[in-house]
């Protein structure tokens, strides 16, 4: 049975949870080369090597902790991993957005407070809230996630208004 080889060292991709979902979807399995110290032989990557993926822009002190990052990715895509069947559908980037706030209870907790909006019971308005806080965060820490996002007309609607805030406030 044909598995792809992936070179864990090289030019990172975008889309890697698209590609790790892709490749959980399409194969039984996958071989993750285990790089330490110096690269892969070229005549290897040219020859052998089918994809290549990235984790970030850091180096580490060996692969063995990359390889465990892609093996859990794939892991958590299976059905039942994470208990509930949708669980990774809507995580972090996977709508290509970073999830917004997250609260608990109680609702009041020291002088903090849950957010009105979901005390209130009112699922459109939490649904809206959710999604312009993740917008809202996604705009503020990683602004180029908003390039691929796949936008609503109210979506970037509230986009502007972050943008004319911005402004204002220099």
């Amino acid at each position: 049975m044909f598995r792809p080889i992936i070179d864990g060292i090289t030019i990172g991709l975008q889309t890697l949870l698209l590609f790790i979902g892709t490749l959980t979807l399409g194969i039984g399995g996958v071989g993750v080369m285990n790089i330490m110290l110096v690269s892969v032989d070229e005549r290897i990557r040219e020859h052998l090597v089918t994809d290549e993926i990235s984790i970030g822009d850091y180096v580490l002190t060996g692969g063995e902790v990359a390889a465990m990052v892609v093996v859990d990715a794939i892991a958590r895509l299976l059905p039942g991993a994470l208990g509930a069947e949708d669980a990774a559908e809507v995580d972090s980037h996977a709508t290509g957005l970073l999830e917004g706030p997250h609260y608990t209870r109680p609702a009041h907790f020291r002088d903090w407070e849950v957010p009105e909006v979901l005390r209130s019971g009112h699922a459109a308005h939490i649904s809206r809230w959710r999604r312009e806080q993740a917008l809202r965060r996604t705009w503020n820490r990683r602004p180029e996630l908003l390039l691929a996002a796949d936008l609503t007309e109210e979506d970037k609607h509230f986009l502007a208004t972050l943008a004319e805030e911005s402004v204002t406030a220099r």
